[in-house]
């Protein structure tokens, strides 16, 4: 049997603390302990300390070129829950190295902007005040245009993983990406049917960037000269104009009975009047 390198526990214990205890994946962001009723002095854990590259050979995106150290060390960790340390596991295509870094180094970013936020002012916790953030938070070109008058596929995608962020947590980011803790994340909605809805929105917006990743992949669009995408499957393009539409209706339905004005719900041409 392979030797494993396992992590120790003060790498562990660094993974977790990193990102404030919370499953590294943006889409996610659930706290992973929490307290046991079994005794004062227990807690309940459902985080995961995953190797990114696997701890023995065979494993998912081993690396054979890294020593037994490397293998070991808090560089090759993240955070996750319990659910995600399995999702990442099983499918090392969707979930590459380089994708789980990213997620490991936002995770950090957002734990912080969470830890240094500014709470000399009023929290913004009233319900109305919060779809107001979030309203603001798709007022951008990702939700204002046909997938095809994209002017960046990465842009995109990171408008989209930001949008979920901000939706899950309340956190921005800026223009040179610095993450900014702003307000909070849907679940603290108290209008239980707003938080629905919200939820199936970000599960909408995860599909979005799960579905573009298998697009990409499979080499279904590319960039013409003019500026404009190409979509070898048409069907596609319009899913992910249609879900975007959909997105909109949902968020200006909860605009509406909260008394607040909303977004566009179509997508234009970049040279529509």
């Amino acid at each position: 049997m392979s030797k494993r390198d396992d992590f120790n526990p003060k790498v562990r214990e660094a993974l977790a603390k990193r990102v404030g205890v919370k499953c590294s994946n943006p889409d996610c962001r659930k706290p992973t302990s929490g307290p046991s009723d079994e005794n004062a002095f227990k807690h309940t854990n459902i985080g995961v300390a995953s190797h990114i590259c696997a701890a023995s050979p065979g494993g998912p995106r081993y690396d054979m070129s890294m020593s037994s150290e490397g293998r070991a060390s808090f560089d090759n960790g993240i955070w996750l829950c319990q659910t995600h340390a399995k999702i990442i596991d099983d499918d090392v295509v969707q979930y590459p190295k380089e994708l789980l870094l990213a997620w490991k180094k936002a995770a950090e970013d957002i734990a912080r902007a969470e830890m240094t936020a500014d709470t000399s002012h009023t929290p913004l916790n009233d319900d109305k005040k919060l779809i107001e953030f979030y309203v603001q938070c798709f007022d951008r070109p990702a939700f204002q245009h046909q997938i095809n008058q994209e002017g960046s596929m990465d842009d995109f995608y990171n408008a989209i993983e930001d949008t979920i962020i901000a939706l899950n947590t309340g956190v921005q980011r800026t223009r040179d990406r610095t993450p900014i803790k702003t307000a909070e994340g849907k679940s603290m909605l108290v209008n239980s049917e707003w938080r629905d809805k919200l939820g199936t929105i970000v599960d909408m917006l995860v599909a979005i960037n799960h579905r573009l990743k298998i697009a990409e992949r499979d080499n279904v669009f590319r960039l013409n000269p003019s500026g404009y995408y190409c979509f070898n499957d048409r069907e596609m393009a319009n899913w992910f104009d249609h879900t975007r539409i959909e997105i909109l209706k949902i968020l200006s339905s909860v605009c509406k009975e909260a008394g607040i004005n909303s977004l566009k719900t179509h997508l234009k041409s970049r040279y529509e009047w």
